[in-house]
């Protein structure tokens, strides 16, 4: 129990701060964006090192659909960089120094150490690769993985990531009621019931409306088979928990949806298209919607940490946590727990 209080004590930090330091919970202001790189100026870069990429990418099938859209996203983003500032040079010749010029590029333009870890892991991984398989080829045999040996930048955090007090979160669901944002309040109903992701919100189907409790007193329901996160294709699978308050809100967007043939629960209108919502929307529904409601930005992940925190500010054991949140351990969320092999019960945590 004294562990369970230490990490009780690392969640809850915030309690101790100043009122006006949990307002001021922007530390840097957010990286311009950068512009889009299209297919027509991806076609203009090196050919060697374009056909390279895109050999990495095709041979990656370790990635997740979501990791290799980032790496390819990323790898773009640096290769466009090599043609305008090195001058197209192929990639066996970057060095190191060449490297860390992008490095700094990133940082001046006020990206945050996570964007530039993952390119960084990116660029690191197709640089392995081809010392892997290419290590015979004459531009191989002196070719290094220039990432490494440039030190990473400094960690930064692009807000401060409070949990959501109660009140926070009952004012939440207050105020998106009074609004009528219905399928809104049904989304955070269900990410805090299951403490899920937000692109595992996105696969559910509108039918588990329908599913029967899987324990009673309180009432405790079950969705179908999930995607989380996990390497491959197909991911890691298990299944989400939530409750009557949950399933209430969804029944009330559902009535109020209507009915249409689209079988997933969240949905976007266009024209009179009804389809599955895209993975951005519960962003925007935090960052332009909830955010202000309470003053302070919020995304997705917080409602997630925030129903972990309460889980144990309640007093319940790290157990239940690590349980509904799918951790295959406290330190980790890369794992899944599947929640049909629990044995304890899970009525108390809600």
């Amino acid at each position: 129990m004294a562990r369970d209080e230490e990490l009780l004590d690392e969640i809850l930090e915030f309690e101790d701060e100043e009122e006006k330091e949990i307002e001021l919970n922007m530390l840097r202001e957010r990286a311009k964006k950068s512009e889009a790189i299209t297919e027509e100026d991806w076609q203009k870069i090196n050919k060697y090192n374009r056909q390279s990429v895109e050999e990495f990418l095709q041979e990656s099938t370790h990635l997740s659909k979501e990791s290799l859209k980032q790496y390819t996203s990323a790898l773009r983003i640096f290769y466009v960089w090599v043609e305008e500032s090195l001058r197209g040079k192929n990639f066996y010749d970057i060095k190191k120094k060449d490297f860390m010029r992008f490095q700094n590029a990133l940082i001046r333009r006020g990206m945050s150490s996570s964007g530039i870890k993952m390119k960084r892991s990116a660029i690191s991984s197709m640089n392995k690769y081809f010392i892997n398989y290419y290590e015979e080829e004459p531009e191989f045999e002196t070719f290094r993985n220039f990432v490494e040996g440039v030190k990473p930048p400094t960690k930064n955090k692009v807000y401060n990531k409070v949990p959501l007090s109660k009140d926070e979160f009952e004012l939440i669901l207050k105020i998106l009621e009074e609004d009528e944002q219905w399928q809104i309040l049904a989304g955070m109903h269900f990410l805090y019931a299951s403490g899920c992701r937000r692109a595992e919100l996105l696969q559910l189907k509108k039918d588990i409306v329908n599913n029967t409790p899987i324990q009673t007193e309180p009432n405790i329901y079950q969705t179908h088979d999930v995607r989380t996160k996990g390497e491959g294709e197909q991911g890691l699978i298990r299944k989400l928990v939530f409750d009557d308050r949950a399933k209430e809100a969804i029944e009330k967007w559902l009535e109020v949806r209507g009915d249409d043939k689209c079988p997933y629960l969240f949905v976007s209108h266009i024209g009179d298209k009804v389809q599955k919502l895209n993975i951005t929307a519960p962003n925007y529904w935090c960052s332009e919607i909830i955010s202000d409601i309470i003053g302070r930005r919020v995304n997705p992940h917080l409602i997630r940490g925030t129903r972990s925190t309460h889980i144990l500010q309640d007093g319940k054991d790290i157990s239940k946590a690590k349980a509904l949140l799918g951790h295959k351990d406290v330190t980790t969320t890369q794992q899944f727990y599947d929640l049909r092999e629990v044995k304890e019960d899970l009525s108390d945590i809600f």
